[in-house]
């Protein structure tokens, strides 16, 4: 009830009611929103009983000793079910998130949208999130926590490396399914803008994304004495980029079922762990292509672009 109700009920006016709750008489009312404040049966009990109490000539300090438990109680329980309503307004919000972001874009998407789509005030929502860049952060980051945590309850350290990539690869499939490829496109377009809101944000993120497969590339890299010109986290990323591009494509249509992008990942699971155990021995074809690489690193084959326009 709000204090209206409560005032009408307890035959007490607000302005006492008000001098209770402060004097630690009333327990605080729960707050359901910024400025809907709720009370229950139990204060309008405790009104009755201090009104009694005064009738009976005791001071203040005496009925506040008389109802110091109850009021402890009831504070608990409404602090438990607040925090209960806050994890949920929380929760909300991010699924709010995770709906516009796609559709309308970072920039495209207001603070006042996802305030209407919640069907909060603003500052219930603020009470959340410090800005727009901090709730896109913590949306995509579920996200991502989300496909690591589910691939390590599913698959303990003794599984090999293949199975591994192969079941990160499964985890993001569903994952894409679930959430769409426009929020992993949102995140791709941010992390090569310069200086963006969100591009230390998203290349963090697309970072945090590859690490466990840059982790076995840096072992395999320390247990085999290979000799690669290849850097650990470009190769990473380029397993991610296989891995992106695999079920893109299977998530166009139904043409492809989850075994055939399983299969084709490991395959290429298995491509980069030969080369790196030197099962594929790749060194005389990277010595031979040594002078081609480095005509390539150095531009000399292009044409200038403004010939080909």
């Amino acid at each position: 009830m709000n204090i209206s109700e409560l005032e009408k009920a307890s035959g007490v006016p607000r302005t006492t009611i008000y001098f209770y709750v402060r004097s630690g008489l009333l327990p605080v009312a729960q707050k359901k929103a910024a400025s809907r404040a709720v009370y229950s049966e139990e204060h309008i009990e405790l009104l009755k009983l201090i009104t009694h109490l005064k009738g009976e000539g005791l001071s203040l300090q005496a009925i506040r000793e008389r109802v110091a438990s109850v009021v402890e109680t009831v504070t608990a329980a409404n602090k438990g079910t607040e925090n209960d309503h806050a994890e949920q307004l929380h929760h909300a919000i991010l699924v709010a998130a995770a709906k516009l972001f796609p559709r309308k874009g970072y920039r495209g998407t207001r603070v006042a949208d996802i305030i209407e789509e919640v069907g909060i005030t603003p500052p219930v929502f603020y009470s959340h999130f410090a800005s727009k860049r901090d709730l896109f952060v913590e949306a995509f980051g579920l996200f991502v926590d989300w496909m690591r945590r589910s691939l390590q309850s599913r698959l303990p350290g003794e599984e090999n490396r293949e199975e591994r990539e192969s079941s990160r690869v499964a985890d993001y499939y569903f994952g894409v399914k679930s959430v769409g490829f426009d929020l992993l496109s949102l995140v791709r377009h941010e992390a090569v803008r310069e200086n963006g809101d969100l591009t230390d944000p998203a290349r963090d993120a697309l970072k945090h994304m590859v690490s466990d497969s840059l982790d076995d590339l840096a072992t395999l890299r320390s247990e085999n004495d290979v000799q690669l010109p290849l850097v650990d986290e470009l190769a990473a990323f380029g397993l991610f980029g296989v891995m992106d591009a695999i079920v893109m494509r299977a998530c166009w249509d139904e043409k492809y079922d989850v075994a055939d992008v399983l299969w084709t990942a490991y395959a290429f699971a298995l491509g980069i762990r030969a080369v790196y155990t030197g099962v594929l021995d790749v060194g005389a074809s990277m010595q031979n292509d040594h002078d081609f690489i480095e005509r390539l690193s150095r531009g000399s084959y292009q044409e200038p672009l403004a010939d080909l326009l």
